[in-house]
């Protein structure tokens, strides 16, 4: 994937949650949405992805599929396509749902 700023979907097995922006950078996963801030480390071998996130919550003045932890890890699997998209699943631990994330990207950088 390539260096750069992404829209990103998030979506459930039971429906839409939202949009973020993603920073991707030097195999860094950085984004924010209304409810968590999240940063983790990306392995990538040709079109397979993993991520693992530390996500912290900023607001909890609305409920969140993810539950009510402060901090929690999430590990993400899944492919990229080609060098401007991805694609990424999980599933939190006592959640009982799946979780989706799509990027595409908006703007590359060096």
């Amino acid at each position: 994937m390539k260096n750069g700023i992404y829209e990103s979907t998030f979506t459930t097995s039971v429906g839409t949650l939202g949009k973020s922006a993603v920073l991707i950078n030097k195999n860094t996963f950085v984004g924010a949405d209304a409810l968590q801030f999240y940063r983790g480390e990306i392995d990538q071998s040709q079109s397979d992805v993993s991520v693992i996130m530390e996500v912290t919550r900023h607001n909890f003045a609305a409920e969140s599929p993810l539950g009510n932890q402060p901090i929690f890890t999430l590990t993400w699997k899944g492919k990229a396509i080609g060098d401007d998209a991805f694609r990424l699943e999980c599933e939190p631990a006592g959640s009982g749902i799946r979780i989706y994330v799509s990027g595409t990207l908006v703007k590359a950088f060096d």
